[in-house]
């Protein structure tokens, strides 16, 4: 009776194992119902190996690391106007206007704070020696008065074409030629633009500092003087 028992469990086992999907085992050690799947795995391998990640995009990439900036910001093909200073930090972007007169006691407003997601602006005088009088002056046209950031200029591009690699500001900087004939000069660290020539134009972002701007920097500040 006990043998009779002992074979038909056998039975049932050898059944069981029958109805099994049956495994299989790659070079790689994946486990998979069908050796093709090895095959498939192995060439997707292959491919990722064959194709090399792009530099260039590699470089841009960077810049989404970039949470602050500062720089000087100056049209170097319009040397008759002067430069001036600028803050960003994420969505808030504070420009100074280019001053405009010596004489004292003057200016009107002097200082323009954006905010770049809700696309508003607003204006300030901020200097007590150039000012009529500090404070807050209301509410001014967007476009009329945002200057691109170096943010701005590498925001969204998808392809570039590397010309070269070059010194600029003491910093190493790759040429990237894009389409609408423009070339910038960006900094190989932070992929952010230091330069920006589109067509005629020269944008120059001078004394740049990364990842450095404080909250009170973006915000209106009463000063003795801009420089």
């Amino acid at each position: 009776m006990k043998r009779a028992i002992i074979f038909a469990l056998m039975i049932c086992s050898l059944f069981l194992l029958s109805c099994a999907p049956t495994k299989y085992v790659c070079q790689n050690g994946n486990v998979v119902a069908d050796p093709a799947f090895c095959v498939q795995v192995e060439e997707k391998k292959v491919i990722e190996e064959i194709l090399p990640a792009d530099p260039v995009k590699e470089l841009m990439a960077k810049s989404k690391d970039v949470e602050s900036l500062s720089y000087d910001y100056k049209r170097v093909d319009k040397p008759l106007e002067k430069g001036f200073k600028v803050w960003v930090q994420e969505v808030a972007v504070k420009q100074e206007l280019p001053l405009q007169t010596e004489v004292l006691n003057s200016v009107e407003m002097d200082t323009v704070i954006f905010d770049t997601l809700a696309k508003t602006a607003n204006a300030y005088c901020q200097s007590k020696k150039y000012c009529i009088k500090t404070g807050d002056i209301g509410a001014v046209e967007f476009d009329k008065y945002y200057i691109k950031t170096p943010l701005d200029w590498i925001d969204g591009i998808s392809s570039a074409e590397k010309k070269g690699e070059a010194r600029l500001a003491n910093r190493d900087v790759w040429i990237l030629e894009l389409e609408g004939n423009v070339t910038m000069y960006v900094d190989t660290f932070f992929g952010v633009p230091l330069r920006v020539d589109n067509g005629q134009e020269r944008h120059e972002f001078q004394n740049m500092i990364f990842n450095g701007v404080t909250d009170e920097q973006v915000q209106f500040t009463e000063i003795e003087d801009r420089y």
